[in-house]
């Protein structure tokens, strides 16, 4: 009699997904399309500089430069990410960075897909803070392809508990395209049960993408993005930077600011090598307070995913604040990864705060860069301005930063472990 009920019930949650489908596409396509009018009306088209410089460097790259003396800033299997676009553009620059764009916005539609089905199939805190994060950094978010790895870092965080060999497999890929989510592989190892399988996925995909570097580029190529981050300066928006930046206001001459050979605005002047000494130091401050936190995840009898995304949080951030070097797109690796915990924790009001003062943090990221970032540099008249919005920005990655790590130090106290707690 129960299965015959069944049988005639109406197909009403069929109705509700294709609703929910429907109006999930059009809030993305009015969302993007938000983004792309900023980067008309607003004049943004400098965001592109990256990617005009990838095209040259691939034209280089085809007409004699070599493997190894193409893009060494970055990973070598960044090339699988540009060639196909680059091919297909048949080597145009303007087509090239058209492509790229939509390379970048079709990852960018997978990610809000996989979000929504992680809400249930409707328009969740994790969906709603994707579609406002991307229009709130702007249009860069499709001029780097730093939103890939910010991708597949959220992608980790969604199946860490389910498919821990999967989420250690993204994080290799990540890593192959950007050194920092190395620094992720001990969030998945705190649950005692995950660890093989993490441990699987990461070596197989590592081992495999270093095989195939090593043979077709070499060790030096393959190790050239450590030399060139290690040997780089202070960068203007870096945390650590700020103080000599605000002074730099006030006195032009003491403070200067360039484009490195690295390719970055630097300061240089008074205090610069003192502070970035400071930045050092608070690089070894992180690394101990992240060897604490995993420490105290790892003797946990039962992480949650919410704990392994707070955790994924906490580093990103300490990461982010810490080091010498932060650029705009940094920002982006804070945002997938916040969005897939907000599937792991929903409704969760610490989330929701955290998750606002995210988005004030990517909206004060746009007004920095690019628009206010020529004033910054050449120390126009209107730099205080921009020089408060960057502040507060830095500010802000601080504040969210000591956040993250108060809930992963709280989630893991014993206390956290006892059934009555």
């Amino acid at each position: 009699m129960a299965s015959s009920t069944a049988r005639q019930l109406p197909p009403l949650p069929v109705a509700l997904i294709a609703e929910g489908r429907a109006s999930i596409v059009l809030r993305w396509v009015l969302s993007r399309a938000l983004t792309f009018a900023i980067l008309v009306y607003a004049h943004e088209s400098d965001v592109a500089g990256d990617v005009r410089y990838y095209a040259t460097s691939l034209h280089e790259l085809f007409h004699g430069l070599g493997l190894h003396d193409t893009l060494q800033e970055y990973p070598s299997p960044v090339l699988l990410l540009l060639v196909p676009q680059f091919a297909l553009g048949f080597g145009n620059q303007v087509a090239f960075v058209v492509l790229f764009a939509l390379s970048m916005l079709l990852v960018d539609a997978v990610f809000t897909g996989l979000l929504w089905r992680g809400d249930g199939r409707r328009r969740g805190d994790a969906t709603n803070l994707w579609l406002w994060f991307v229009p709130a950094i702007g249009p860069l978010a499709y001029f780097r392809f730093d939103l890939v790895p910010a991708a597949l870092a959220g992608g980790a965080v969604l199946v860490a508990i389910r498919r821990p060999a999967l989420a250690g497999a993204l994080t290799a890929i990540g890593a192959s395209l950007k050194l920092w989510p190395a620094v992720m592989l001990p969030t998945f190892l705190i649950r005692r049960g995950d660890r093989r399988a993490v441990l699987t996925g990461f070596i197989a995909t590592a081992g495999g993408l270093l095989a195939l570097s090593l043979l077709i580029v070499g060790y030096g190529r393959t190790i050239s993005p450590l030399h060139w981050q290690s040997a780089r300066g202070l960068q203007i928006e870096a945390v650590p930077a700020t103080p000599l930046m605000v002074a730099r206001i006030f006195d032009h001459s003491t403070w200067t600011v360039a484009l490195s050979r690295y390719k970055a605005f630097e300061i240089f002047g008074a205090g610069v090598h003192a502070a970035a000494q400071v930045s050092s130091g608070l690089t070894v401050l992180g690394g101990l307070v992240l060897i604490a936190l995993w420490w105290r995840g790892a003797r946990h009898p039962d992480p949650s995913a919410e704990t392994l995304g707070w955790l994924f949080l906490a580093t990103a951030l300490i990461v982010t604040v810490t080091n010498k070097t932060l650029s705009p797109q940094y920002l982006l690796w804070l945002g997938g990864p916040t969005a897939a915990l907000a599937v792991r924790a929903p409704g969760k009001p610490e989330l929701r705060r955290f998750a606002r003062l995210l988005l004030i943090a990517a909206l004060a990221t746009q007004l920095e860069y690019p628009i206010g970032y020529n004033a910054i540099v050449k120390a126009q008249a209107v730099m205080p301005l921009w020089m408060t919005v960057l502040a507060v920005r830095n500010g802000l990655l601080v504040y969210l930063t000591w956040v993250a790590v108060s809930r992963v130090w709280r989630q893991t106290s014993p206390a956290s472990a006892h059934p009555a707690s």
